[in-house]
């Protein structure tokens, strides 16, 4: 018997780059002072653009190289307090354009959304064994709010992006901006139906380990459900990437998830049924033994050892592959980010020259 036949994993690190410092122009203008043109304005709001992408590279480089958590943590508060130093800074000294402050303004909004979700961690997506003990109806409504979360930021992502090209057209400045498929966004989608598939794993990993059959099959008809959510999303996605690793990593982890239908929710409800015929059988031999023949009992002992270890081995085994396809879906995260990450050369001026 293998009574440590579960095995409790989690990825330490589930990978989601938050695309959102790529985005962000950050600023830090000592002084207040007055532009002579839309170009000086524009390349000065620029300035700190090259401490904002060597801070997503270095963030980035840390989770794609699996840095200790510790480590990644104290990157991130590195960089949002740095984003509110660039907030603070703009509201003191930036006067905007001929009083003009529309475009700081769009920065500010866009700054302090990325600091909200850096600091509330609202997009964290490996609290697998905290969420996985809600009860289902506080579960569903976190994967809500984080799909939530990730539409709104990218929305307000847009937002900045077209501010950027509405001022731009106002002055007659062509501004370099964002119109490339949003690679951190796909990702962070993609992460997000494997987080889903996850919490509600782990919480049938639980559940089998006790005696209720109904309780694992309303967990697995869940898993199933977001299954079936998760081969929709995957169809939609495939085409958003020549690199369909990802999509494909989270294809064979969903179908992989959906057989434990299959292959251990019967062999756990019958492992129930005889455990519970063993239960009366055995009362009755210990009770009074002429009642139950030797021959008999020991028969039902040969029945429940093999319903038993079926049961056991299966799933042990099932965790074992389980394992190795997860750490699998991680390395194929890590590369994906790798090869389709695409820094520009660094640059501090938003304007084109020409």
């Amino acid at each position: 018997m293998k009574n440590n036949f579960i095995l409790k994993f989690s990825i330490s690190k589930t990978i989601i780059v938050f695309g959102l410092f790529l985005f962000i122009s950050g600023l830090q203008i000592s002084y207040s002072q007055n532009y002579r043109n839309a170009k000086a304005y524009i390349n000065d709001f620029g300035k700190n653009e090259l401490f904002v992408k060597e801070s997503l590279m270095e963030y980035s480089t840390s989770i794609i190289d699996a840095s200790p958590e510790e480590r990644i943590a104290h990157t991130m508060e590195r960089i949002y307090t740095k984003l509110e130093d660039i907030n603070s800074n703009l509201m003191k000294n930036d006067i905007g354009l001929f009083g003009d402050t529309d475009l700081r303004t769009a920065f500010l909004k866009l700054n302090s959304e990325t600091v909200t979700l850096l600091k509330n961690k609202s997009l964290k997506l490996n609290d697998y064994e905290i969420q996985s003990a809600l009860d289902y109806q506080e579960i569903f409504k976190n994967f809500s709010y984080k799909e939530l979360q990730i539409s709104n930021y990218y929305s307000e992502i847009l937002a900045y992006e077209n501010s950027k090209r509405e001022f731009g057209l106002k002055y007659n400045v062509l501004i370099r901006a964002y119109n490339k498929k949003n690679v951190f966004e796909y990702n962070a989608y993609e992460n997000l139906i494997f987080y889903k598939l996850n919490v509600l794993d782990d919480k049938l990993t639980d559940l089998l380990k006790g005696t209720d059959i109904t309780k694992a099959n309303e967990c697995m008809n869940y898993i199933v459900s977001q299954g079936q959510d998760g081969f929709l999303k995957t169809s939609l996605y495939k085409n958003d990437f020549t690199d369909t690793s990802l999509n494909d990593a989270n294809i064979e982890f969903i179908n992989f998830m959906l057989k434990q239908k299959q292959e251990i929710i019967p062999l756990f409800e019958d492992y129930l049924k005889v455990t519970a015929d063993f239960q009366k059988i055995k009362s009755k031999f210990v009770e009074n033994n002429e009642l139950v023949s030797v021959d008999e009992y020991n028969m039902e002992v040969k029945k429940f050892n093999k319903s038993k270890n079926t049961f056991f081995d299966t799933v042990y085994a099932n965790q074992i592959k389980k394992k190795d396809l997860i750490n699998r879906w991680y390395i194929t995260n890590s590369d994906f980010l790798k090869h389709n990450i695409e820094f520009e050369n660094l640059y501090e001026r938003f304007a084109n020259t020409d």
